[in-house]
């Protein structure tokens, strides 16, 4: 608390009447660092498939890139224990985030199968993980290095659940 303090430049006062636990803290953190994240992948679900499928992958891993810290709690911290760190109103906001990101993948061609879970998986999974592995060791390597890889390997998961037609897929956008 005392080097968030001085980073802040408040008074202890000040930073205990907003917060007054470090659990406050970070739940304002997570708060915020959800806010910012989701709403940058939001701005990428526009135009084609395939353009916001691999928009939301390079997005995801230049915030993580411009966002160390919080993506390091963020992708560290259980889900659970993140869902049990913030109010409702977070949960409320998350929740309107993934029904407006199912809604864009309908819009898409996705006909809820698989569950939602499973394309967020496909689709987004890899990056994360590549993104812990560089948050544990960002001086060895950059996300830039994989970031052409990963939103190509990203559509090739995804091109079969949504319109096949759509900037060369080569599929018929059959389930899979």
């Amino acid at each position: 608390m005392q080097v968030v303090r001085d980073r802040a430049g408040v008074s202890n006062g000040s930073l205990f009447h907003h917060f007054p636990t470090r659990q406050d803290l970070t739940a304002a953190v997570i708060a915020a660092g959800l806010d910012d994240h989701q709403r940058a992948l939001l701005a990428e679900l526009t135009g084609d498939a395939r353009t916001g499928v691999s928009g939301a992958v390079r997005r995801h891993l230049r915030w993580v890139q411009d966002n160390p810290s919080v993506a390091r709690l963020l992708l560290s911290t259980p889900p659970d224990a993140l869902r049990a760190s913030v109010s409702e109103p977070v949960l409320n906001a998350n929740r309107e985030f993934f029904t407006a990101v199912a809604d864009w993948l309908g819009r898409h061609g996705w006909k809820q199968q698989p569950q939602l879970r499973v394309v967020l998986a496909l689709w987004i999974g890899p990056s994360q993980e590549c993104s812990r592995q560089w948050l544990a060791a960002p001086e060895v390597w950059s996300l830039e290095q994989i970031t052409d890889d990963l939103a190509e390997a990203a559509w090739i998961a995804l091109a079969p659940i949504l319109r096949g037609n759509e900037k060369g897929s080569g599929t018929e956008g059959t389930p899979i």
